[in-house]
């Protein structure tokens, strides 16, 4: 997957959160609420579905616990 935090939104730590009503749209929040999610195949697209922004948040968050950067 190749979902990256959006430039100057980069704002550990990520956590991720239904967008609101019944689409089924699920974004990757930082630290200050905002959706950083995107993705480098995708120019655009910032939301995915819910098992992929866990999936989205919880790997960000490893990878910055395993650099020591919180």
């Amino acid at each position: 997957m190749d979902a990256r935090p959006a430039k100057y939104f980069a704002h550990p730590p990520y956590r991720a959160e239904d967008l609101g009503g019944t689409i089924g749209w699920w974004g990757v929040m930082n630290r200050n609420g905002v959706n950083c999610l995107t993705f480098a195949s995708q120019p655009g697209a910032v939301v995915t579905n819910e098992a992929n922004a866990i999936h989205i948040a919880k790997e960000w968050n490893e990878l910055l616990q395993r650099r020591g950067v919180s």
